[in-house]
């Protein structure tokens, strides 16, 4: 798989493989979904890789079963040839990382291999106080030949001794060019890659939630287009709302959600152009975090809509 962007990042990341150190600990810091576990992956097989090339050599064994990895993470792949000296951890029930996968991460370090040991954490601010403090230790007396990669969006959710542990690694977000390229190596139309990635801002989290759902894409436009004609002064238009409200009231909380995420994200871009107030765009995402929170409580969706888009242009 080509990793695309992050290029500063990634010479960062070679520097520090270069120096050839018996053991590293990192952090890489930066939005969700914009290819930290991809480059962390790669980190690995540089450090695995028997030939010590770049971000690996891409041929010897180790480099095949790190690619092997891969696929079967991004590409669906079922392979049981996967890096036996590489560990991913991620929280088991979406919520936390518990002191018991800290504890495996410690015995899988512990084993002996001539190759090394590769420990990624996905979203390590997951990690909750007693399994942050378990991995505390490891990060400060790593064993030899190892490698332990954490991965968060906001290094302030993590506790300050596991920070100061590792090595900063910044991600920056993705530019919309590199967005559109990536999405148009998953086969998505030019114009389509093209509008997704300008309401990106930078993360591929949103462009790739819409394209499993691409009508979600449009009703988050007429309804901030809906928006923008009070906004020009065009008047409230409660047909209009009603009419969308319909609508979405068939859909699932989530996708409402959804729905709101790509309200903000078109308000956002008119706001930078000038083409809205920010005082109106500040509202808009006040009363989108309202909406958001009411639904989710059980408020009927219907009304949710008609209240949002009410207090919008009240």
């Amino acid at each position: 798989m080509k990793v695309l962007g992050h290029e500063e990042t990634k010479d960062t990341i070679k520097k520090f493989l270069n120096k050839k150190y018996n053991s590293y600990s990192f952090l890489f810091e930066g939005k969700d979904c914009i290819g930290k576990k991809l480059i962390a992956l790669y980190t690995a097989r540089a450090f695995l890789c028997e030939k010590g090339y770049d971000f690996g050599c891409g041929s010897c064994k180790d480099c095949r079963l790190v690619n092997n990895l891969i696929d079967s993470i991004y590409e669906k792949k079922e392979d049981e040839n996967v890096h036996p000296n590489v560990k991913l951890v991620r929280a088991e029930d979406g919520k936390n990382i518990k002191i018991d996968q800290i504890r495996e991460i410690i015995s899988f370090l512990k084993l002996k291999s001539e190759k090394g040991k590769v420990v990624i954490i996905e979203k390590a601010e997951k990690m909750n106080t007693e399994a942050a403090n378990a991995l505390l230790k490891t990060l400060e007396e790593p064993p030899d030949n190892s490698m332990i990669i954490l991965t968060t969006s906001n290094q302030n959710n993590l506790l300050p001794t596991i920070v100061s542990r590792c090595k900063k690694i910044k991600f920056k977000p993705l530019s919309k060019e590199t967005v559109k390229e990536i999405l148009e190596l998953k086969g998505v139309d030019e114009t389509k890659a093209k509008n997704f990635a300008s309401i990106s801002d930078g993360s591929l989290c949103l462009p790739m939630s819409i394209l499993e759902k691409e009508n979600l894409y449009k009703y988050g436009k007429d309804l901030t287009n809906l928006l923008f004609l009070f906004i020009q002064g065009k008047g409230v238009h409660p047909e209009g709302i009603v009419s969308i409200s319909d609508i979405l009231d068939k859909l699932e909380v989530e996708d409402l959600i959804l729905i709101m995420d790509i309200v903000e994200m078109f308000s956002y871009r008119k706001a930078i152009k000038g083409e809205m107030p920010v005082s109106k765009y500040e509202k808009i995402v006040n009363e989108s975090k309202k909406f958001k929170e009411a639904i989710k409580k059980g408020v009927k969706k219907k009304l949710a809509v008609e209240g949002f888009y009410f207090n919008v242009t009240n």
